[in-house]
């Protein structure tokens, strides 16, 4: 595929080292290749995609960035139940006490006539559909430096210090607005 000079190649799943040797290797000036790796974070997608070819020096040269992403289920807008959450828990969290007044929980029933029934949007389920929560890392030549050195502390030090939200940070986010 790669001899035949596309603009862009997606690879849903990385199968083997050859296929990443042949991605490190390509003229990627001309083409832009999208990988999917199995992972838990787009730190750890990094770490496995290196593993692959083995060469670190050439996967920082050719890595543009990361993007990780989790499907979480949406809670239902119609019967959610605020609540007020312990100063513990918010602690534990890693969320500050004085400005998250209160959080949802699922739900299933609503009053109708005052009477508690089935939620008719969810089906007493609590939640309707599902979300994307994303975790995106743009590299720069910091970045890649230690990508070559395989520094894995001091890449999660430095996107902490650009100030992009992790995957756990973006789900809190999304928790405190209540969806």
């Amino acid at each position: 595929i790669l001899r035949r000079d596309p603009d862009f190649v997606t690879e849903t799943d990385l199968p083997d080292k050859d296929t990443a040797r042949e991605v490190v290797q390509a003229d990627l000036k001309r083409t832009r290749v999208y990988l999917g790796l199995r992972a838990d974070s787009a730190l750890a997608a990094v770490q496995g995609f290196v593993k692959f070819p083995g060469e670190a020096a050439a996967v920082a040269d050719v890595l543009h960035g990361v993007v990780a992403q989790k499907l979480v289920r949406r809670l239902c807008q119609n019967c959610r139940v605020a609540y007020q959450p312990k100063p513990e828990m918010l602690q534990k969290l890693g969320l500050p006490a004085d400005r998250v007044k209160q959080l949802y929980k699922k739900g299933g029933q609503v009053l109708i006539k005052n009477k508690p029934e089935t939620c008719p949007v969810c089906g007493g389920s609590g939640y309707v559909g599902q979300i994307g929560v994303f975790e995106v890392y743009p590299f720069g030549d910091a970045e890649r430096d230690m990508i070559r050195q395989q520094d894995w502390n001091g890449l999660r030090a430095e996107l902490r210090k650009r100030q992009l939200p992790s995957l756990q940070q973006v789900g809190l986010r999304r928790a405190v607005e209540g969806v």
